[in-house]
């Protein structure tokens, strides 16, 4: 088990989800936007890496990231102003996904088999 690995993973494809925002030609906080999608993507991977085990498969860590990535996505969600937004509907499902990416890169690079 690698904490940093667990982080790092987090966080490259939280960043990965939030380069997203750069496409948005009337969104003034494009820095704070990313910076936060980034720190999100690391603290899924913190949490889905601290529920697997060594021994867990890989559909397991690929269901607990997206189920932690729909978690923080909802928090954004809603923190946006939930169905009253126009753009928010689209993190939920991005969360989900990078959520299950994130879990199965985990299992993959972090936790070592030998």
């Amino acid at each position: 088990m690698n904490f940093f690995v667990f982080v790092v993973i987090g966080a490259l494809l939280g960043a990965l989800d939030g380069a997203g925002i750069f496409f948005a030609p009337d969104e003034p906080y494009k820095w704070q936007i990313f910076l936060a999608a980034t720190l999100k993507g690391a603290l899924v991977g913190l949490l889905t890496g601290f529920s697997l085990a060594p021994s867990s498969r890989w559909w397991t860590a690929i269901g607990a990231g997206a189920l932690y990535g729909f978690a923080f996505a909802l928090v954004v969600y809603l923190a946006k102003g939930g169905p009253q937004s126009g753009d928010a509907p689209y993190v939920i499902p991005s969360g989900i996904i990078f959520g299950a990416l994130t879990g199965l890169f985990i299992i993959i690079w972090a936790f070592k088999r030998i």
